[in-house]
């Protein structure tokens, strides 16, 4: 583990303290977020004040992280604004450690819906279930052995409806891994 993490997990063991630290990060992540997103799409702050239905003087507000509270419906403006999914959740201490260790500009950066969209079909995505949870993933993606039960929903060919995809379940790697290149 990086000094960082060792040395939140240590001071995380005061509750009063943890709380307040990532507080203080969830405010820095948002206003972060919003810059980044804003620069990733060639933005001025007036721009994303037009398209969030919002002042320029907030979106500056914001951005420089001046706010103690921000609403679901102000979120929502910018989610539409950058054409994007809102997400929030309640996480562990844990979780939120490694968000603090892994935050940089590169991961704040979020694909607009289309471009999103655009990328998948190009890349060949696949949306495969692993373990509890359905992911989104390149077919590159199964390069190494794994024994965890996956179940796959096959690429969808133009003609076919979503509706209509065949869900299969594999045991093993190696059957995931031929079913996906065949």
């Amino acid at each position: 583990m990086s000094v960082l993490v060792n040395r939140l997990v240590d001071d995380f063991a005061d509750k009063d303290y943890a709380h307040s630290y990532m507080e203080s990060h969830t405010i820095s992540r948002i206003a972060a977020q919003i810059y980044a997103l804003r620069k990733q799409r060639n933005w001025s702050q007036k721009e994303l004040a037009k398209r969030a239905d919002i002042t320029q003087e907030r979106v500056c507000k914001i951005e420089c992280g001046d706010f103690t509270s921000l609403t679901l419906s102000t979120l929502r403006k910018f989610s539409d604004a950058f054409d994007v999914h809102l997400h929030v959740e309640f996480t562990s201490f844990n979780k939120g450690i490694l968000d603090v260790a892994n935050l940089n500009p590169k991961n704040l950066e979020v694909a607009s819906r289309e471009d999103d969209f655009s990328e998948a079909k190009r890349e060949e995505k696949i949306v495969v279930y692993i373990g509890d949870k359905w992911r989104l993933v390149n077919q590159n993606h199964f390069s190494r052995p794994s024994t965890k039960n996956k179940t796959v929903i096959s690429t969808i060919p133009e003609n076919i409806k979503p509706n209509e995809q065949k869900v299969e379940s594999y045991r093993n790697w190696h059957d995931l891994k031929t079913a996906i290149t065949h």
